[in-house]
């Protein structure tokens, strides 16, 4: 009853914001969802366009005879046991067991500075996990149920392989294993965002940083609790990405404030998988799209909290789905590890399923690597490492392969000498962590570099 109240308020606060003067100051966020604004309404005389050009295919359709096509989003779940199939991380390209479907166009990462934790905390690939009740299942609350829409599921998707999560048009969910977040971690997700559903008004995907024990009382209008509020809004078809962060309160906890707006006009990929990599140290909280910086705020989070996890949407269109979300904490340094271990170990070089394409969000994992290389003298062995999903004897040749593949890379971008470089797979011989849940998979999903 709560959201339900909420929601009519802010409902009258927008019409009541529509019949104001625009003769007046706007920060550049207010102006771009006014812009936003003005292209919805061109966008409804495209709908009703449309709805007839539907009207006649359909009846064209029905006189000639033929089947229409389904365009419902109806969801097609799948079955985690009717695939012979290692990894489930990376959902691009899929191929058989140890071969490359593609090569690596690194571009859009080089320069990253992000470095993802080394130790999993948690991940989800949506391989079992489904929205309900129970320890491995996502809690959803959805604002504005509506038959004109796709309900919230599990499914996958056209642009990408695996499995995705589709998110509500307007309400939030959360991983029901998974809460508390650290002082130091990073977060990564895949997001896609349907070009045809999407529109530019209201907020995108979001994550929520929050001081909230009962996620179930979280508001996105209201939140009672002191969080950041993380928003990624792409603008339909088009490469135009809105960007914003907000937090509830301030250091004096005064009330609700913008710490960060901005509309990055070809940042995104639009109809095409995007990487978003969150960083939070102490205060600090960073995020980038594609491997690049979009903001960075030294006080993001200001008061000192045991903040927790919260994904949530406020959409006038629709269409944002979200994957291969992984949480981990405590930031490598791959040199000084060689030197005092004599070996680097990371789970944050990236494969497509199946396959021993390396995914380009791998850049700044490589990046490392190679410098720790090159400032220590001698000889790496790189050993791949899988989980133990599949055939055992697939797994091997696949984890050879992936070691072959890094190898390729260190040396083709990087510059390594090829002599100073052995490979080697030991498939899913040799776990670190347990192949029985997600993260723990994620962690056995890894590669070794030893000084020889």
């Amino acid at each position: 009853m709560k959201h339900f109240f909420y929601s009519i308020i802010i409902a009258l606060g927008m019409t009541t914001i529509a019949f104001e003067s625009t003769a007046q100051i706007i920060n550049p966020g207010r102006k771009a969802k006014e812009k936003g604004e003005q292209r919805a309404n061109d966008r409804i005389d495209q709908t009703i366009d449309k709805g007839f050009d539907k009207i006649d295919e359909g009846l064209d359709q029905i006189f000639k005879g033929k089947k229409k096509k389904n365009t419902s989003g109806t969801a097609t779940q799948t079955d985690p046991a009717d695939a012979d199939r290692e990894d489930t991380e990376a959902p691009q390209n899929v191929g058989s067991a140890g071969k490359q479907t593609g090569t690596t166009d690194y571009s859009q990462y080089k320069g990253s500075a992000f470095i993802p934790g080394k130790n999993v905390l948690f991940f989800e690939d949506f391989a079992t996990a489904r929205l309900g009740a129970g320890a491995t299942n996502w809690y959803l609350y959805d604002y504005d149920p509506s038959d004109e829409f796709e309900k919230p599921n599990v499914r996958t998707i056209s642009a990408a392989g695996g499995n995705w999560l589709k998110m509500p048009r307007k309400g939030f969910v959360f991983p029901n294993s998974f809460k508390s977040l650290p002082e130091q971690f990073t977060l990564e997700f895949d997001l896609y965002a349907d070009p045809e559903a999407m529109s530019e008004m209201e907020g995108g995907f979001r994550a929520n940083f929050i001081a909230l024990e009962d996620r179930k009382d979280y508001d996105m209008h209201f939140a009672p609790a002191p969080s950041i509020e993380l928003d990624v809004h792409p603008h339909g078809s088009t490469k135009v990405v809105y960007i914003s962060a907000y937090t509830e309160y301030d250091s004096d906890l005064s009330g609700k404030k913008s710490l960060f707006e901005h509309t990055f006009k070809s940042s995104w990929n639009a109809g095409a998988v995007n990487r978003v990599s969150i960083y939070r140290n102490g205060n600090q909280v960073a995020l980038y799209l594609n491997g690049k910086e979009m903001l960075n705020l030294p006080n993001g989070l200001s008061k000192k909290a045991q903040y927790n996890l919260v994904f949530s949407t406020n959409l006038w269109g629709d269409g944002i789905f979200v994957t291969n979300i992984r949480v981990a904490g405590n930031i490598p340094n791959a040199t000084q590890e060689i030197k005092t271990a004599g070996k680097f170990v990371t789970n944050t070089i990236y494969f497509d399923v199946n396959s021993s394409r390396i995914r380009p969000e791998s850049w700044a994992t490589l990046n490392q690597s190679a410098q720790a290389i090159k400032s220590n003298s001698g000889n790496y062995l790189i050993v791949g490492h899988t989980d133990s999903d599949g055939i055992n004897e697939a797994n091997l040749e696949l984890s050879q392969s992936r070691a072959a593949a890094v190898k390729n890379a260190l040396v083709k971008e990087f510059g390594i000498d090829a002599a100073r470089l052995i490979t080697d797979g030991k498939g899913a011989m040799q776990p670190v962590s347990s192949n029985n849940t997600a993260s723990g998979k994620a962690q056995n999903r890894r590669v070794e570099f030893i000084k020889q």
